[in-house]
């Protein structure tokens, strides 16, 4: 596996670790009587995904990184529609798709 490679999969797992901290916050706002609990969960992620997203760093430049941490707008829409219940429109599948084509060729090229 190239170094490329690893930098791209550190990548999306910091999305997604970043989409499952966002809904953490989220249930914080929607259960207030463990609203402690839920943002402490989230902060360990995020202080956990930007640890990561720091490796990441040494194999991929950040002006790739950067634009496919966005992967994390479909994480957080998939976890938010699923667990949630939130609606996701199909405007917003829309978005996600061009998402995920820009982030599938930065990855090509990274």
């Amino acid at each position: 596996m190239t170094g490329a490679a690893i930098g791209v999969l550190l990548v999306i797992l910091c999305a997604i670790i970043e989409g499952v901290a966002q809904v953490f916050l989220k249930m914080s706002a929607l259960a207030p009587e463990r609203r402690g609990m839920w943002v402490g969960a989230g902060v360990v992620l995020f202080i956990l995904q930007a640890l990561i997203y720091t490796g990441a760093l040494r194999f991929i430049e950040v002006s790739t990184a950067f634009p496919m941490g966005s992967i994390g707008f479909v994480v957080i829409a998939v976890l938010s529609q699923r667990l949630l219940r939130e609606p996701v429109t199909r405007t917003r599948w829309t978005g996600i798709a061009l998402i995920i084509v820009g982030v599938s060729l930065l990855a090509a090229r990274a």
